[in-house]
């Protein structure tokens, strides 16, 4: 059939029809496709002619375009033909579900299944439209509510029916997606849903019916999978956020990049720079692991799918809805082996005494404690598994801290840090791995009011592959006997109790999840040394647990700390010791200790001249004694081993600068940016270059976008301003310090 010269499609069971049932049936079908938008019919088809009765230019009649001629901002998706897409092309997820069995009820349970619909969210972005209007959500609802954004829904007065919303980012939203650009906020361009897509090209939606994409799976599967789909690039399009000028009516201030920091860790392969090697892994390798499907999806593969619970950290929604299943699956994965806690050194200083001893590790050394010692216990948690920062995205309203513990034999709690109050709130002591949003007016924005937000007073993470380290002081009893029990737990809460009882308008109790732990017992008077037993293939060897003491001392920048630290670890292990060599050269290169660092990497570039590490280090100490071929020649090498490895890239676009080769340092920063769009170094270099060249249009466009991207001066004092008024928190916000522990209340 066919309708001013364009094929329309057969409509779902019109086929066994007679000829004038099918008429009156076609016509009604296409009746109830028009959508009335203030007494206006609006096709369900953009018309490319350019009609005034098309959908887009209907929606167009009463659209508030409050940030610009792209009617999606200000977050940054967009659509392959520009405009608006109709509801009704998005299909229902349910309908997915008719043959994608298993698929569709883990995606029910899922964050993605209840993006937009869960209370947490509703509520913040209730907040969010009721403070700065509905069109301000077009900067959430690109990632968390897609159809509504190119409805057109998100606008003052809108007619748009909202038959999606309960579907928050549904199956038809994510495998319509035909590109992404590294932006985040929905950075990337969604293409008008189909379920068939021919070899010609031709988009097939309306009116297909299960029997013709089981009679077509190949047009099926271009409809629906692409390359794309399994890689990071496609998850970071909302797995990085920030706040834009339009949002705050200040600037941009970057929230969270989980997609940047796995394209530079390790598990990447695209970066020497990490202190640990490992295997590739994706987004998709690790979030959506093959499990059974009993109710037989036909996309199954002897017996399995790949998972679409997409299990990661968030327990709230499960629980909130009373699924065990998904509960179950995020509590596992957070529990398996994705950190690791250690009781790992012990600075002793005797009543009295002026000297302190350092005891490391703990359970090698043999050592002495008495009653009125003070003790500091040094407890490592390490990053081991997680591709990205953790805790990721918004610290802000998450808790992630550290418990830790001292009692004796009987189970009497001596000290205590990090422990969950009666009033359901967590002790504002904790070590805890956080970010505190400060707001215009120096007040503390605990709601997650993004677009109040000024400045972060603290940003607390661990990257991916790297260490931190938490020191806890106190006094062993005097009098004491027996044994001290040393337990260091540490823990995941989704939400702070804060916003939670915000959310939900009530006190709840939400699940805490022990990620790893640890105890030591040390005994009043002589301890002697533990063995290490070679038989225990779990547990972590001495050479690694120096290494991540090294790594976290040098992150908390104690550089001759992590020195002594990486030494020990050269003399543990032979396969791992030019890497703890190079380890050790950056801790010098950071105290200026150019000599001493350039011997050591001469040496691991001889016994080994492909050590991109180690030649990318050798480079930064051949810049400052002005070698630049050498520099020069050195990064060209790892950029041959590792072409997008940002920090070798920024290094040659620097040398190129120097050496007045503009067209080569364009170059250099223009690929930063095809990793990172929003990279502030490269944006600042090119404004420079373009100087250089007299492109002035050039420069001011990149100054502009500097200006936006880099940190406010002003703010700093702001947060300061803020710590001083809660010392509770300003702890946190140093790189070295120590918790002073109290007996615990009544004991």
């Amino acid at each position: 059939m066919f309708f001013r010269g364009k094929k329309v499609l057969p409509v779902a069971g019109l086929g066994n029809m007679r000829p004038m049932a099918r008429l009156t049936s076609l016509i009604l079908v296409g009746l109830a496709a028009l959508v009335f938008i203030k007494g206006w019919p609006v096709n369900a088809n953009p018309d490319s002619a350019g009609d005034q009765n098309t959908y887009a230019s209907e929606i167009a009649r009463t659209y508030d375009f409050k940030f610009g001629p792209n009617p999606f901002a200000p977050g940054n998706a967009s659509t392959t033909t520009g405009t608006f897409i109709p509801g009704d092309m998005f299909v229902a997820s349910k309908r997915c579900g008719q043959c994608h069995t298993d698929a569709h009820a883990q995606w029910r349970q899922s964050a993605h299944g209840n993006a937009f619909r869960e209370p947490f969210y509703q509520k913040n972005v209730k907040d969010l439209q009721s403070q700065k209007g509905i069109e301000f959500t077009r900067h959430c609802e690109s990632c968390h509510n897609p159809a509504a954004l190119f409805a057109g829904a998100l606008t003052k007065n809108s007619h748009v029916k909202r038959p999606f919303d309960d579907d928050g980012v549904s199956c038809i939203a994510c495998h319509s997606i035909q590109s992404a650009n590294g932006r985040g906020i929905g950075g990337y361009v969604m293409g008008e849903p189909a379920l068939l897509v021919k070899e010609d090209g031709t988009r097939m939606l309306a009116g297909v019916t299960d029997q013709q994409v089981l009679d077509d799976i190949p047009s099926h599967r271009r409809a629906m999978m692409r390359p794309l789909l399994k890689t990071p690039e496609f998850c970071g399009a909302c797995h990085k956020s920030q706040v834009p000028h339009e949002l705050n009516d200040y600037k941009f201030l970057r929230a969270f990049m989980v997609s940047d920091e796995l394209q530079q860790s390790s598990f990447s392969k695209e970066s020497p720079h990490p202190f640990y090697v490992r295997d590739k892994e994706t987004c998709n390798s690790c979030h959506m692991k093959r499990e059974p499907a009993p109710l037989f999806d036909v996309s199954a593969k002897q017996g399995t799918l790949v998972s679409h619970r997409w299990a990661a950290s968030n327990t709230a929604i499960p629980t909130f809805y009373k699924w065990a299943q998904q509960l179950d699956a995020v509590t596992k994965f957070l529990e398996d082996d994705k950190l690791g806690v250690d009781v790992f050194a012990i600075r002793r200083k005797p009543a009295g005494a002026s000297a302190e001893e350092f005891i490391a590790p703990v359970n090698r050394s043999s050592f002495k404690i008495a009653g009125g010692d003070r003790l500091t216990a040094e407890v490592v948690i390490t990053n081991k598994n997680i591709g990205h920062s953790f805790p990721p995205e918004l610290r802000d309203f998450y808790e992630a801290f550290v418990e830790f513990m001292v009692s004796d034999d009987a189970g009497k709690m001596l000290y205590r840090s990090g422990f969950i109050k009666p009033d359901g709130y967590l002790d504002e002591s904790a070590h805890n791995y956080k970010t505190y949003l400060v707001k215009a007016d120096g007040t503390y924005n605990d709601k997650h009011h993004i677009w109040r937000t000024r400045v972060f007073a603290q940003n607390n993470q661990i990257n991916s592959g790297r260490s931190d380290v938490a020191r806890y002081q106190f006094i062993v009893p005097s009098g004491a006997s027996g044994a001290l029990h040393l337990t260091a737990r540490v823990r995941y809460r989704r939400f702070t109790r804060v916003f939670s009882d915000y959310a939900l308008g009530k006190s709840a109790d939400y699940p805490i999840v022990t990620m790893a732990a640890t105890e030591y017992v040390m005994r009043i008077g002589n301890n002697s040394a533990w063995p290490a037993n070679p038989n225990d293939k779990t547990a972590v060897p001495d050479w690694r647990r120096w290494n991540n003491y090294g790594i976290a001392l040098f992150d908390q920048r104690q550089y001759p700390l992590a020195i002594d630290a990486f030494t020990r670890t050269a003399e543990l292990d032979e396969k791992y010791r030019s890497m703890a060599q190079v380890n050790r050269a950056m801790a010098h290169i950071e105290l200026e200790q150019y000599d001493e660092a350039a011997n050591i990497l001469a040496a691991v570039v001889k016994a080994n001249p492909t050590n991109m590490r180690a030649l990318f280090q050798q480079a930064r100490i051949f810049m400052k004694r002005g070698q630049l071929d050498q520099a020069e020649s050195n990064i060209r090498q790892v950029l041959a081993a590792f072409p997008r490895d940002r920090i070798s890239l920024q290094q040659l676009g620097e040398l190129c600068k120097i050496k007045r080769d503009y067209q080569g340092a364009l170059e250099c920063f223009g690929k930063i940016l095809q990793i990172d769009p929003e990279d502030q170094g490269a944006h600042y270099n090119l404004m420079l270059v373009y100087r250089k060249l007299g492109r002035t249009e050039d420069a001011k466009r990149e100054g502009k976008i500097f200006a936006d991207l880099k940190d406010d001066p002003g703010a700093l004092s702001l947060a300061n301003q803020f710590l001083r008024k809660h010392p509770e928190m300003s702890n946190e916000s140093v790189y070295w310090h120590i918790h002073d522990l109290s007996r615990t209340p009544g004991e």
